[in-house]
């Protein structure tokens, strides 16, 4: 399980809508980066939940080469792991959120 406020934090870019992350720590430490269209499906002959998404790099440090992080598996491997995290604890929040409301009623 990767320890979000650790590892990444929400960074708003004045030239777009959406909120981005930044990468504060690890082999990626720097980038910033915003995803796109998000599709969870289901992998039936695995009994998975997975997820595939779209991105868009909004800054790459001088240090990591853009192209090749495009193109890396572990760099979008990565992606992926932050975003099924990020969904976890938000639907883990939500029931307990659902749950407490509910019950005060």
């Amino acid at each position: 399980m990767i320890d979000l406020d650790e590892t990444v934090e929400f960074v708003e870019k004045p030239s777009s809508d959406f909120y981005s992350l930044r990468v504060k720590q690890g082999d990626y430490s720097g980038v910033i980066y915003t995803y796109g269209k998000v599709q969870l499906y289901e992998d039936e002959a695995n009994c998975e939940l997975k997820v595939k998404f779209t991105y868009k790099l909004e800054e790459v440090p001088d240090n990591l080469n853009e192209a090749k992080l495009k193109e890396s598996t572990d760099f979008r491997n990565f992606m992926g792991d932050i975003l099924s995290q990020l969904l976890e604890d938000k639907l883990h929040n939500d029931k307990y959120t659902i749950a407490n409301t509910q019950s005060n009623n």
